[in-house]
């Protein structure tokens, strides 16, 4: 649900980002004021915040009535994440604005999937989200009088798919895929599949073989493949379909065609993008068990750094694959460098990961400079300027490859597969 929870969040921000109506200066120190509520753990407190924001910036309840419904739905997600939901209900109710409305409540829904709990209480409010949603968006007279009508139409667009597919998504977890599909074709009516993201189709895709509709389920899982756009889950999903279809052995056959042709095309564009002559910069680092690793050590071997953090979603979303490929690669050295893990209490952080997450394996702990307390020394002697990132290191100690992000378990494993075989032959 980070997913959802994120675009919701993107909504919101654009939102309130075309409404400020307080002066330039001001109303980031308002945005300041008002990140600081999302952080505090006593609704009671964002209570207060509210009354003083609305007091010392003299926000009018017409003029600045956007600016106002924002505070009033942080303090309602506050209250939400107390457990003390009929105060979630009194504020949420108190937004006057219904697309503000139906922001906060899918948001909510976010909140409770990610901690896995009141799982039937967030299905009664994705099942409001998507009713409010549908008795407004196509009504002139919800738009805000000071919103561009060309925005609004943009918006309405986008809530759809946050709404629509939340609510699927619960009505699966919870066996109503008949209804789950419905939705989730809703969700995905104006958007290119493959732009939609991996998630989405995956779950789209369940839901059609759910509903006896295979073919359609594998000619999409096909088109997703041939492009390399696919996760693991899909994946699977997809060969099961192929089993079904033409039978273990031809499926076998017709699988290693396709990866055969993914594999080729990848080093092709992958070659391209191959670093010359330039040396890895050395590093002594410190596992989780207090030994010493350096590169110089491990001369002769291709070495593959991850660098993440437990704080950057993507990185952990791309720890399945780096799983998948390590696990595939005994050959090959994986270090998962933990970078950008500031405080006392970084080092117990990553420990609390790994023990809960059984992965990654062979962590190394990045240490910020003395000078610059938010410089980490072997980030930075890479030029690491985003995570998650990888570093692909040959034999001889030279840097072949350095990315940055992650888009599918597909797209990383086949852009890594085709990097480690290029610098193993260095």
């Amino acid at each position: 649900m980070k997913k959802t929870k994120t675009i919701s969040t993107l909504l919101l921000s654009m939102l309130f980002g075309l409404s400020w109506t307080v002066k330039a200066q001001s109303s980031q120190t308002m945005q300041s004021r008002i990140q600081s509520m999302t952080k505090e753990m006593n609704p009671e407190k964002n209570v207060i915040s509210l009354h003083n924001i609305i007091r010392e910036y003299k926000l009018d309840s017409l003029k600045n009535a956007e600016d106002i419904d924002m505070l009033k739905g942080q303090v309602a997600i506050s209250f939400l994440k107390a457990g003390a939901f009929p105060k979630f209900e009194a504020y949420i109710g108190l937004i006057s604005n219904k697309f503000n409305q139906t922001s906060y409540l899918n948001l909510a829904v976010a909140e409770l999937l990610d901690a896995k709990a009141n799982i039937a209480y967030a299905q009664v409010l994705a099942k409001r989200t998507v009713q409010l949603y549908d008795s407004y968006k196509d009504d002139p007279s919800a738009r805000p009088g000071n919103f561009p009508l060309e925005d609004w139409n943009r918006f309405m667009r986008m809530a759809a798919y946050p709404y629509y597919e939340t609510y699927a998504e619960i009505l699966h977890a919870n066996g109503d895929d008949k209804t789950a599909l419905l939705f989730e074709e809703k969700a995905l009516k104006d958007l290119n599949l493959e732009d939609a993201g991996t998630s989405s189709v995956a779950l789209y895709t369940r839901l059609l073989a759910s509903q006896g509709q295979e073919d359609k389920a594998y000619e999409i899982l096909l088109k997703m493949t041939r492009v390399g756009k696919s996760n693991l889950n899909m994946n699977l999903q997809f060969r099961s379909l192929c089993v079904n279809k033409m039978g273990t052995e031809r499926a076998v056959i017709f699988l290693d065609s396709i990866q055969k042709n993914i594999s080729n095309t990848y080093k092709i564009e992958v070659a391209k993008k191959m670093i010359t002559n330039l040396e890895a910069p050395g590093f002594s680092l410190s596992d989780l068990n207090g030994k010493r690793v350096t590169l110089a050590s491990l001369k002769g071997k291709v070495v593959v750094l991850d660098f993440w953090a437990t704080w950057c979603n993507p990185c952990i979303a791309s720890m399945p694959a780096m799983e998948k490929i390590s696990k595939a690669h005994p050959e090959v050295v994986f270090l998962f460098v933990a970078t950008r893990e500031e405080g006392k209490a970084a080092e117990q952080r990553v420990k609390s990961y790994i023990k809960q997450h059984k992965f990654p394996l062979n962590v190394l702990m990045d240490r910020p400079s003395d000078q610059h307390p938010k410089v980490f020394q072997v980030a930075s002697a890479y030029k690491i300027d985003g995570i998650p990132a990888k570093i692909v290191i040959d034999a001889k100690g030279k840097l072949r490859f350095s990315t940055i992000g992650y888009s599918t378990d597909t797209e990383l494993i086949n852009e890594l597969e085709a990097m480690i075989a290029i610098a193993g032959a260095q």
